[in-house]
């Protein structure tokens, strides 16, 4: 187990329950939370995997709860291991999704992504690896309930809403997603951080195409650049997407910003020892033992701090079929 980036909490807010969901992924368990009251809510409640349906059943029923009476299911971020059973809450209750407006299409569209095969190949990345991504994506789809579009209420950064009784504030927030949705209740300051602030893991920053020039979101620079603002808050309790919830932002957010300046400098290095490599290329040198969809994550890593090092000066792109780059 790795260490903790800031000091762990134990014991959550009161009005706070939680369990830990299956996934199939390296990541291990997702983290469900139910704030009960008005309207009874549930975060990230996990995938069609293992006894999901069970542990949502149990978390519910200790606090006299059924799946029928969910009112509202918060999606922090469109992957699969936070919202694939979210579709099968709603069928069962009726209730609502709440996201960031920029999940709404993925949550809708489960992995059609235009322009994603054409981003991978600018990257490197083979062909024969592009393909089996093909077969990996329909075997999720198996995880991940369908989720009516009518059914989905897209929030922005700063609206308000109401959490079982609890006001709460959305930060919306790109970075491992485009729309990552964090939520802030200030009354017990307490932080809702999904996946954009973990304790042991930096999050990946997630390739994600866009209609830019790049073709792509600046992921890991968005990311940084959101940091200040959780800092600000000063919460109490941060109750994360994977692993136990913690405190002292502070002190994570300076071990998150360290361990990227690590990693541009070791991938600055490589760079140096193998001019005009790509980012695929690049990533194989860095994760030699990655295969099927954890090369993706890898080349999301090294893109990300490649567009760091680019920045500070520090290397230049070659842009063409496939993407190079050279130490400055």
């Amino acid at each position: 187990m790795r260490d903790a980036l800031a000091p762990l909490v134990e014991a959550l807010p009161t009005h706070v329950a939680h369990v830990e969901l299956p996934t199939p992924f390296p990541v291990g368990p997702v983290n469900c939370y139910l704030v009960a009251g008005d309207p009874v809510t549930l975060v990230d409640p996990g995938m069609l995997h293992d006894d999901t349906f069970d542990l949502i059943g149990g978390l519910l029923a200790a606090a006299g709860l059924r799946v029928a009476d969910v009112e509202r299911v918060v999606v922090t971020h469109a992957h699969p291991d936070h919202y694939g059973a979210a579709g099968w809450v709603i069928s069962q209750s009726g209730g609502r999704i709440v996201c960031g407006r920029a999940e709404i299409a993925k949550l809708e569209s489960r992995f059609d992504r235009p322009g994603y095969q054409d981003l991978l190949g600018v990257l490197g990345i083979p062909d024969d690896i592009r393909a089996g991504f093909g077969d990996l994506y329909g075997g999720i789809r198996a995880l991940v309930h369908d989720i009516p579009g009518e059914s989905l209420d897209p929030v922005d950064d700063g609206d308000c809403l109401v959490v079982g009784g609890t006001p709460v504030v959305a930060h919306v927030t790109p970075g491992h997603a485009t729309g990552h949705l964090s939520l802030w209740d200030d009354a017990s300051r307490t932080l809702f951080s999904g996946d954009h602030l973990l304790p042991r893991i930096t999050p990946n920053p997630v390739l994600e195409p866009d209609d830019s020039d790049l073709g792509r979101r600046r992921s890991l620079v968005e990311y940084l650049d959101s940091l200040d603002r959780f800092v600000a808050l000063d919460p109490e309790v941060v109750l994360p997407g994977h692993g136990p919830a913690f405190t002292d932002l502070p002190a994570l957010v300076t071990g998150v910003r360290s361990h990227h300046e690590e990693r541009a400098a070791v991938i600055l290095d490589l760079v140096e020892r193998n001019p005009g490599s790509s980012p695929h290329e690049l990533s194989g040198r860095l994760f030699p033992t990655l295969s099927g969809f954890g090369v993706m994550l890898g080349v999301s890593e090294v893109i990300g701090h490649l567009d760091l090092l680019l920045d500070a000066g520090a290397v230049i792109e070659e842009r063409g079929p496939v993407l190079r780059y050279l130490a400055s």
